[in-house]
């Protein structure tokens, strides 16, 4: 069967560099399969099982965060802000692992959010000065 280079990374390290029959990921509209010689593309990730078989025909799972993948035809690449390997992981402990990145991401969020507000909030302040002040 034909194999494509897969490449997993996350900001601190290279989690993955393997040779792969198969790649499949979790995108917000749904699961997404690559395989070799798959046209150019690139893609949002979601949280959820990113599954792969390896070239040796063994199928390996890992828990991922959001991120991002590009495929061409001989290599996917797959960044995303946490990845766990899935074998290691009992069901338990993988939901509450997601449950985890999924609520970190929030916070993350939110902090965005706050951050958004508040710049907004100083800005209409000021206008608010610049128009008394005429």
């Amino acid at each position: 069967m034909n194999t494509f280079q897969l490449l997993i990374a996350t900001p601190e390290r290279q989690v993955l560099s393997e040779e792969v029959e198969m790649v499949k990921l979790c995108l917000p509209d749904g699961d997404y399969v690559l395989l070799a010689g798959h046209e150019p593309v690139t893609a949002a990730l979601d949280y959820g099982l990113l599954t792969y078989r390896s070239a040796e025909g063994q199928t390996h799972e890992f828990v991922i965060s959001d991120g991002f993948c590009e495929m061409r035809p001989d290599k996917a690449v797959v960044f995303t802000d946490q990845c766990l390997d899935a074998d290691n992981l009992d069901r338990e402990q993988e939901r509450i692992e997601r449950e985890r990145m999924i609520a970190q991401d929030r916070f993350e969020d939110s902090l965005v959010e706050h951050h958004n507000a508040s710049i907004f909030l100083a800005r209409a302040l000021t206008a608010n000065k610049r128009r008394r002040r005429r």
